[in-house]
This record gives C-alpha cells, structure tokens and sequence, in this order.
C-alpha cells in the first residue's frame, strides 16, 4: 500500500512569500516610475514655461535676419518668425534688449495729423492718441483698448532726439513716461530701414523731430521724410513687454504668431452674424461696435457710392445719402436688423486745429454708420468713405486710402464703404472671438 505524501508547508510558505515579495516589488516600483515620469514631466512644462524673451533668442540663435547690434538684438530685413498676437492686434517684434520685447503693429491702426509745428513730442495729438490721461477722456484711445496692460507692459522710452541728418542719431534725449509710443529713425534703420519687415508701403509717422520742429515718417517708398505736422499720417504703436511675458501658444509665424494673451479681451474679436464677419473695434460696459471686415458687397462686387448731395452731416433722412442708404436699404436686408442698437457715432470736422477731439466729440443718433477719424482701424481699406468732414466751409469728407496716406473728396463722388453697427455683448453668446470661432449670436 502506497502512502500518502506529506504537504510541505515550508515550501508553500516560501513561494507564498516570493510571490507577495515579487508582487511589492513590481506595485512600489511601478509607482516609483509612474510618479518620476510625472515629475519629469512637470519639469518639462516647467522648461517650456520659459519667458518668451529667451525662448525668442534661443530659437533665433541661428538666423541670419536676427543680429546682435549694439547691446539689442533686433530682427532684421524680411523677418518673418517675429509676429505676435496681443490684444487681437498683429505685432512685430523689432527688438530684444535687457529680456524686454519691443512690438511694434504691423500695420498703421489710424492716421492723424501730428500737429503742426509741435514743439512737445508729450503735447503731440498722435500722443495724446495712443495715451491714456486721467484729466483727458478723450486720451488713450489705443491704450484703452490693450489688454491687462499691468501686467504685460512697461513704460517705452521713446526716442526723441531732434535730427536735422537721419544718419546721426545719439537717442540721448528720451521721453520715459509713455506706455505706447512711437518708432524712431535708428531703430528703423537698425531694422532694415527701407529693406525692413516694417516697410509695408504705409505712411508712417515716427518719433523724432528736426531742430525746425518738422516731425519724420516713413513714405510709402520706405523713405524718410519729414513734415509740418499738418499731414494725415499713419500711427504705428510701439509697446514694451515686461522681461516675464510667456508665450500661451505660437511659434512667432504670420499663421501662428506667438500669443501671449491668457484670456482675451473683446475688443478686436471676430463677430458672426448669418455669415456676416464684423470686427469689434471699441465697447463699453454693456456694448459693442463692430466694423464689417470686408467692404460692403453686392453681388460680390465692392459697393461704391456717394456720400451725400451736400456735405459731411450723417444724415439718415436725407434720400439719396450713405447715410441714407445704409440705415435704410442696406439695415432691412440683415436678418439681424432687430439687434443692432441706435448708438452714437463721431461726425465732426478735422481741420486746422488737428485734434481729433473736435470729432470724437461731435456725434449723431443712427443705426448704421462707417468709421471716423479718430477711430482705431483694424483692417487694410483702400478708398473708403470716413464720416469726418475736412472742414465746415466745404463739402468735402475724408476718404481712408490703403496706404494711410488720408485724403478729403467731394462729397458727391464715390467711394468704398465699410459699415459700423453697435449691438449688446449679451448677444455674443458663442464662440471665443478668434477669427477661426467668432462670436455668434444664438438664435
């Protein structure tokens, strides 16, 4: 008779305790990895989190078109990894000095009459224009505008040294108490001059005066040049970002500029409406004013029409008038005619005196209206009426040409129109106000 075998608890308690040892192993150790990686992948966020100042230099290391000069590295000649989105407006980047990031628009954003012969660059209307002043509430119109300027901007020292040569700029004398300001002669040369990215064939005012107190822009050649300050010029604004501004996204490309807005603002933001795409270009507390981004269309065709038969009065009971037209014909064709808001819109006269003021002022009670000077312009128009007469004697009203390069014309000729509507922001209710998901109004 066979007999029974014996179990061997020591062996079962042995390989019991290799298996509860083994699985320990492989529990810790697998936590040990998971949390390293996450540690490590912390750091990496960390390492991208860079300020966007050295992210710019290390990236740039190796291009040609971005030099070192002087103790500034500046981005040079047809740049074109030097964009930057903030506040919904398109900036270049000209200049990195001391981390800090020096932006300039890449387009003109209004045009304005220096003021003639202004001795003050401080006392100058393109600068009561692009800063805002707690006794002025009709100063700042830019600034105004910018998002959480706090905490993105530092004061700009603008130069204003008075050349007669435009080869010899020293940049001693600097005006410290601006956020936004101008370009000047040696940054523009620095950049290029007329080989410069900031040559977009855009008349363009600059910083620095002549000892006679006549006032440097940039032609629409790329030249320098020099004026009274009586001319209708563009304005280029100039901002300085603090040395601890991080990219939120970008590369710095015209298709994906560096972004560095956390939360967006509305002012610049697309607007949808039954496939209409307008522009917010100024709000207050409960509204908006939008501009059409494209011009006025029939047919697929730009509409050209007079302004009026007598002179630049927006008035919406005249037949036959823009204004007219508009605030009839034009506003029953939208299926969204019963949100637009009768608004105040700028109708006043820029003549001698240049102070934009004068029109901002002057306003009339309509639905539907087009831009003023005065006003920021967001978009590249080319021969598009304005609401601003050029002087109260004639009937003559301002015409926006591409190029900045403001113009008056007959109020009985034609022109481009772009209309303005204002509508609630309770309306704005989908979307994030990019151009690829603007705004739209829920139905």
């Amino acid at each position: 008779m066979r007999s029974r075998r014996r179990i061997n608890w020591q062996k079962i308690f042995n390989f019991s305790s290799f298996v509860f040892l083994l699985s320990c192993c492989l529990w810790f150790g697998g936590r040990f990895i998971y949390f390293y990686l996450q540690n490590h992948k912390s750091e990496e966020v960390k390492d991208n989190s860079v300020t966007l100042s050295s992210l710019i230099i290390k990236n740039e290391n190796n291009n040609s078109n971005f030099k070192l000069i002087k103790d500034s590295y500046y981005f040079t000649n047809d740049s074109s990894s030097n964009y930057v989105s903030y506040s919904n407006i398109s900036f270049r980047i000209f200049k990195i000095k001391n981390n800090k990031i020096y932006l300039i628009s890449e387009n003109n954003l209004t045009g304005l009459a220096y003021g003639d012969m202004v001795d003050d660059y401080s006392k100058s209307y393109i600068y009561k224009w692009l800063n805002k002043d707690s006794d002025d509430e009709n100063s700042g119109i830019f600034e105004n505008s910018l998002n959480n300027t706090d905490k993105y901007l530092e004061k700009y020292d603008v130069c204003i040294d008075k050349v007669d040569d435009a080869t010899k700029v020293t940049c001693n004398d600097v005006y410290s108490n601006a956020n936004v300001g101008l370009l000047s002669i040696t940054d523009y040369a620095n950049t290029g001059g007329k080989n410069s990215f900031i040559n977009n064939s855009q008349y363009t005012y600059l910083s620095n005066r002549t000892t006679e107190n006549e006032v440097w822009f940039i032609n629409d050649e790329g030249k320098l040049n020099t004026s009274n300050g009586s001319d209708i010029y563009g304005v280029k604004p100039v901002i300085v970002l603090n040395k601890d501004v991080k990219s939120v996204s970008g590369n710095g490309t015209k298709e994906s500029p560096y972004v560095i807005d956390e939360e967006n603002g509305y002012f610049g933001s697309y607007v949808n409406l039954d496939n209409d795409i307008w522009r917010i270009y100024e709000e207050d507390d409960d509204n908006v004013k939008l501009m059409l981004n494209d011009y006025l269309k029939i047919n697929d065709e730009n509409l050209s029409y007079i302004y009026s038969n007598n002179n630049y009065f927006h008035n919406d009971t005249a037949y036959g008038s823009l204004a007219y037209y508009l605030n009839r014909t034009y506003l029953n064709s939208l299926s969204y005619k019963d949100i637009i808001l009768e608004s105040k819109y700028s109708n006043g006269v820029y003549d001698i005196s240049y102070d934009y003021s004068n029109i901002l002022e002057k306003t009339v009670d309509t639905k539907v209206s087009v831009m003023s000077i005065g006003n920021i312009i967001l978009n590249n128009y080319d021969n598009i009426w304005t609401n601003t007469g050029s002087s109260s004697k004639n009937s003559n009203v301002y015409v926006l040409r591409g190029n900045m390069n403001i113009s008056s014309k007959g109020v009985n000729n034609e022109a481009f129109v772009v209309p303005c509507i204002t509508i609630s922001k309770s309306n704005l209710t989908k979307g994030n106000g990019s151009y690829d998901d603007p705004y739209m109004m829920v139905k």
